[in-house]
């Protein structure tokens, strides 16, 4: 038996579980998750992001030659022992991504432990990148100087605007520049602020919207859920009236801007809850230009949707003013979940404004985190999405077509041909990476029990082959699950499968999925409430 399947194995072979209760793990003989093949373009994706991160390895190197050389023209002091390990630092992570990328070109066939391992070679790269670039900064650098150093960037020296970190930088606008691209958008049109998380975003929309857009007694009008952070701080507002729209379909929110007025309409396309709910966008947006009364700012959180909406949604008008968000930490950051970010999409002529509010609240991507943030291209991350997006619908059909699931309890997915908004989802390049389900028997919808099929999940899924993590959070390669239950007020816990980047461990995932479901409704309720045995570690 494998070292890594004894973990879960009582002393007589049988699965043991933290409940006590035994667990049939997979047969051996399907134990195959991991013998397929990464597909050709995720490889070349990949090998093209560690060549970027090479580059810009090799580029921090000529910066701190630059740096070093006009130290010593000007007869400024140098640490060369310093200078020597952040050189020495930067060659190292060079060589290992280069390394790991002949391996991936080199091997006849790429299995997930190989994807892995050269993922963690990129993040380490990242990592490397932003300390070597970051330990010889300052945050506020010297414009001139005597016999003293206060700089690395040498354009800092003499500079017209203003050193200061909160205020903008180069790598933040290199970020921007990326971002704009990544979403299809044109520098005509629209601008973007990079920020330091995605509720940073969502704060960078509220400042400016109190300022700039509401004013005392207006309405704000939300879809039926957006995020629930989000929520909470409109909600709170002392003098907004807030009134959550009667449904998600177009005719239904219309009615309610036609009933309400507001002068704001908060919507998320992709709503982070169990039934997964969308809303049709286009005809949204078209709706509303023929029934406002006054220029109207909607304003659309595409975080689980990423790059997956035309971008001429994004354009405003007399009649419409789109203002768009995103986490930065998800699908955004590729899975590499090396720092926090966000960004915000806004008409270009807005661009003093935001400026300004996240100059005065502090909300900018500041330069470690802008420098942790992987550069790709457009095309690489269209192909990403697409193949998560594909992902999630296997998994969801294939979870569906099997009755130990379904006989447990509903699979739900946008893509399904039985969701209310499969034509919505039909109609985009995904429909988000993200299975969700839920229990029949509504008293197993808790954490508890959750947690304890994750154990069953997990055990079945070592004896496959298949790689897979709990934890919060989506967008990374590797599969993971989740016990969801801070996203919808007074709804009950449900179970996230987010699908990743792992195209040929699909069947095995949902075995392992299957199987630990049939174990765990044939183990009687355990009322966790009143039952004080030890717990087993959750996270969520």
């Amino acid at each position: 038996m494998p070292e890594h399947t004894r973990s879960a194995i009582g002393d007589g072979g049988e699965s043991v579980f933290s409940d006590g209760s035994p667990a049939t793990t997979v047969p051996a003989d399907r134990a195959d998750g991991a013998t397929g093949s990464a597909t050709l373009h995720q490889v070349s994706d990949l090998v093209e992001a560690l060549d970027i991160c090479a580059l810009d390895l090799q580029a921090a190197r000529r910066d701190i030659d630059e740096f070093v050389g006009y130290c010593e023209r000007n007869l400024l002091p140098v640490d060369k022992p310093v200078v020597a390990a952040l050189v020495a630092a930067a060659h190292a992570a060079t060589e290992r991504i280069t390394e790991q990328r002949q391996l991936l070109l080199t091997q006849p066939t790429v299995h997930a432990g190989q994807l892995s391992a050269s993922e963690l070679a990129f993040r380490f790269g990242l990592a490397t990148l932003s300390y070597v670039r970051g330990a010889l900064e300052w945050r506020s650098a010297a414009f001139d100087q005597s016999l003293a150093v206060q700089f690395f960037d040498l354009r800092a020296q003499g500079s017209p605007i203003v050193n200061y970190e909160r205020y903008e930088h180069d790598p933040v606008r290199r970020v921007e520049a990326q971002l704009l691209g990544i979403l299809g958008l044109s520098s005509e049109r629209h601008s973007i602020s990079a920020t330091s998380s995605g509720v940073a975003a969502y704060t960078l929309v509220e400042a400016f919207l109190l300022r700039e857009r509401l004013r005392n007694g207006d309405l704000v009008l939300m879809a039926p859920y957006i995020y629930f952070e989000a929520s909470e701080q409109l909600t709170t507002l002392p003098f907004v009236r807030v009134e959550r729209a009667s449904g998600y379909g177009v005719d239904e929110i219309i009615a309610d801007v036609v009933l309400y007025r507001p002068r704001v309409l908060f919507v998320d396309p992709l709503a982070n809850t169990a039934e997964q709910r969308m809303i049709d966008l286009p005809g949204l947006l078209a709706g509303l230009r023929s029934v406002v009364l006054e220029r109207t700012t909607v304003v659309i959180d595409g975080t689980m949707l990423s790059g997956g909406l035309p971008p001429e949604l994004l354009d405003s008008d007399d009649k419409v003013e789109v203002l768009y968000y995103e986490s930065g930490s998800k699908y955004l950051q590729l899975g590499m979940d090396a720092g926090m970010a966000g960004m915000v999409a806004y008409p270009s002529e807005l661009r003093e404004s935001f400026d300004r509010q996240r100059r005065n609240t502090g909300l900018i991507l500041y330069r470690h985190g802008a420098d942790l943030f992987p550069r790709y291209e457009r095309s690489s991350y269209r192909r990403r999405m697409t193949r998560i997006g594909a992902n999630a619908l296997r998994a969801a059909r294939l979870l569906r077509e099997d009755r130990r699931v379904t006989e447990a309890g509903d699979i739900f997915y946008p893509g399904l041909p039985d969701h209310p908004d499969v034509r919505v989802a039909e109609r985009l390049p995904y429909a988000g990476g993200c299975v969700t389900f839920l229990f029949h028997e509504r008293a197993r919808n808790t954490k508890d029990e959750l947690n304890v099929l994750f154990d069953r999940i997990f055990a079945n899924a070592r004896v496959l082959g298949v790689q897979v993590t709990k934890g919060a959070s989506f967008g990374f390669s590797v599969p993971r699950v989740s016990a969801a239950d801070a996203f919808a007020e007074g709804a009950p816990p449900f179970l996230r499968l987010y699908a990743g980047d792992r195209s040929d461990q699909v069947e095995a995932l949902v075995e392992a999925f299957a199987q630990a479901v049939t174990d765990h409704v044939g183990q009687p309720h355990r009322d966790f409430a009143n039952d004080h045995s030890p717990r087993i570690s959750r996270v969520s």
